[in-house]
């Protein structure tokens, strides 16, 4: 007898919400009516990534049907989001969450809330006061009782936003299909190290441009990372700034790199081929003689993509610090080593000479790839008098690239 409830309660526990239930349901039905679509609306996707180039990178998808999840990781109606803890997810995840949420109205399971924008956002506070940033595409509807008046900032969306259907949707007669925009949104963020403006404006035009575009540079990295996974080089970024105006050579996938041991792994090796690659390396998985071919790949693909905001790789912001600081001390030693090495005169001169290297190296690297190694060796060969002079050492340097590049294609 006193096992019977508890065994009860189990059951009623490993029951579905009615919510789940009904959407079950509509899913598994034949065909569909525009009317019954309800929350399932999906956020179009070039919409989807004008926000992540925005507020992202957006990696927790929180309010999803399975289907039409915009991220790897997500929770459906099941999981129910209002149950679980967002900040601990994204600690793993290294980036922000995302929500198109849904508007029906609020309903209960096992005395937990699944539905209803009054909790939703106020489960997204109380995620903000933990830690990490929630993104929410909301109407804007400033006079409900949900709208978020604590969110850190709201950029209002000019111009109304159209949503698509479900990928499970087939609609019953040539009656359903969707027409018109639907309502005037607006981006929140919860996010409590936010430093920028409380409110803000941006066409739906400019948003669906800056989603087409994030999505077309995916697009274009992915077809380079799949013929090589080696980092661009100084001397192919400059042929193709100098080339950029004539027709580009074709090169084929067989020509290119692709095989585990085309990529360094050592630390040595890493180090000679390029450091700010093995600073990547070391940022992520530590300072050891030998790494791993995915830890060379990683590091390689990330200093290929952007070292300060990569796309192709998910880089947490404190590893990005980190390759970023022991790059800054590599051109300061190397800096400091050079300075020494040429007898200069007062300490007013080399304390001169180091800050305006200082300055120039990582414009170098920016501009033509070359290391500081690479920079100071082209200085040595420079006349004295153009040492003092930043200006003349930019020149210099310039003159020295298209020099070597234009000598390369005559020889090729």
């Amino acid at each position: 007898m006193t096992n019977e409830p508890e065994n009860n309660s189990v059951e009623n526990e490993a029951l579905p919400s009615s919510y789940c239930q009904n959407l079950n349901e509509l899913i598994s039905r034949q065909t569909h009516l525009l009317k019954d679509v309800g929350d399932q609306w999906c956020t179009p996707d070039n919409i989807f990534w004008g926000i992540n180039a925005m507020f992202g990178p957006l990696v927790l998808d929180l309010f999803s049907d399975g289907q039409n999840a915009k991220c790897a990781a997500f929770y459906t109606a099941e999981d129910n989001a209002l149950t679980q803890d967002w900040s601990e997810r994204l600690i793993n995840l290294n980036g922000a969450a995302f929500a198109n949420p849904p508007y029906s109205r609020a309903t209960q399971h096992q005395e937990h809330y699944i539905t209803g924008m009054r909790y939703i956002m106020q489960h997204a506070s109380a995620m903000r006061e933990k830690s990490g940033r929630y993104v929410f595409l909301i109407k804007a509807a400033t006079s409900e009782v949900w709208w978020p008046e604590d969110a850190d900032h709201v950029a209002f969306i000019r111009g109304r936003i159209g949503f698509d259907l479900p990928s499970w949707f087939t609609p019953a007669d040539e009656k359903q299909i969707p027409s018109g925009a639907f309502f005037a949104g607006a981006i929140a963020v919860f996010d409590k190290n936010w430093r920028g403006p409380a409110m803000s404006y941006i066409s739906r035009k400019d948003l669906e441009a800056q989603g087409d575009a994030f999505l077309e540079q995916i697009r274009r990295e992915a077809e380079k990372l799949a013929g090589s996974m080696q980092p661009t080089t100084a001397r192919a970024a400059i042929q193709e700034i100098k080339q950029s105006s004539s027709e580009e050579e074709t090169t084929t996938v067989d020509e290119l790199p692709s095989t585990e041991a085309e990529l360094p792994l050592s630390k040595t090796e890493i180090q000679k081929a390029s450091y700010h690659t093995w600073a990547c390396a070391c940022a992520a998985f530590g300072d050891k003689e030998l790494f791993t071919f995915s830890e060379s790949k990683f590091a390689h693909t990330w200093i290929a993509d952007s070292l300060d905001n990569p796309v192709l790789t998910v880089v947490p912001e404190k590893t990005i610090e980190k390759a970023k600081a022991l790059i800054a001390a590599n051109v300061e030693l190397n800096v400091s080593t050079w300075v020494e090495s040429k007898n200069l005169e007062h300490e007013n001169i080399r304390r001169d000479m180091t800050e305006r290297l200082l300055l120039i190296l990582p414009e170098m690297n920016e501009r033509y790839g070359l290391s500081a190694v690479e920079v100071l060796e082209m200085i040595n060969t420079f006349p004295e008098t153009s040492w003092h002079n930043a200006r003349s050492i930019r020149v210099r340097i310039r003159e020295e690239v298209e020099r070597r590049v234009d000598g390369e294609e005559v020889a090729a």
